[in-house]
């Protein structure tokens, strides 16, 4: 499961991506940032492992109840990619980001890996 994978489904779903670090400036519409948030190992096994996605949402702070359709919007996308890319069941309480005017979340997932 690649980065570019998660990238697709969610621009298929008609949601706007942004890789982390370019969209800047206050928050107009929705759109959603993909990041991979580290990378771990099994207790058990040095050569299993897994890494975190995380996918933040982002809406204008005038359109609360948007947030929620983004968060479910992003989960349905991401959907047919399992069992690649599962849901930790994971979300982000709702919040807002003052440097963006928007409410925020962030739903996130596990890729499963083999290291070498």
């Amino acid at each position: 499961m690649l980065y570019e994978n998660i990238v697709s489904a969610l621009k298929t779903a008609g949601i706007a991506v942004y890789d982390p670090g370019l969209k800047i400036g206050i928050c107009t519409a929705p759109y959603v940032v993909v990041q991979e948030s580290g990378s771990y190992s099994f207790a058990e096994s040095w050569r299993l492992g897994y890494a975190l996605i995380e996918v933040h949402c982002y809406v204008p702070l005038n359109q609360y109840a948007a947030l929620a359709e983004l968060v479910n919007s992003v989960k349905s996308a991401l959907r047919p990619l399992y069992p690649d890319l599962r849901p930790t069941g994971t979300v982000q309480p709702y919040g807002i980001n003052d440097k963006f005017k928007a409410h925020q979340a962030a739903v996130e997932y596990q890729i499963l890996k083999v290291n070498h």
